[in-house]
């Protein structure tokens, strides 16, 4: 893997470690979201500057998003965390799954409250 596209895997595992949206790290380090994107993807290569706005909005050392030792030790240190990349769709269909699920999950617990509420007002 060349250097700029090694750089963008990085700033991408770090944003998504921070649980930060690429729109929400770019409003942190001060750089166009979409931009940011191609930096990620390794279709552009940053300047020194702008790694040390994306540095800085992540919270980290330039040098992490050079080098790859911060995320080995953060595996090492928990086997089971499992970094995955979603294409739009694959993410889309996800959150979807996610909100059908708290919703059924919602409407049991208040299905379970209502049938003991009724129980105690037959008491």
């Amino acid at each position: 893997m060349n250097t700029v596209k090694k750089i963008g895997e990085n700033i991408r595992l770090l944003r998504l470690k921070k649980e930060l949206s690429q729109e929400q790290l770019a409003l942190h380090s001060g750089v166009n979201t979409s931009y940011l994107g191609q930096v990620e993807r390794g279709e552009n290569n940053p300047t020194i500057h702008t790694l040390e706005k994306i540095a800085n909005g992540l919270e980290v050392p330039i040098g992490s998003l050079i080098g790859d030792s911060e995320l080995t030790d953060c595996v090492e240190k928990n086997k089971k965390t499992v970094l995955a990349v979603f294409n739009p769709d694959d993410l889309k269909q996800l959150m979807i799954d996610a909100i059908k699920t708290s919703t059924m999950k919602s409407r049991s617990e208040t299905d379970t409250t209502n049938t003991h509420n009724d129980e105690e007002e037959k008491r």
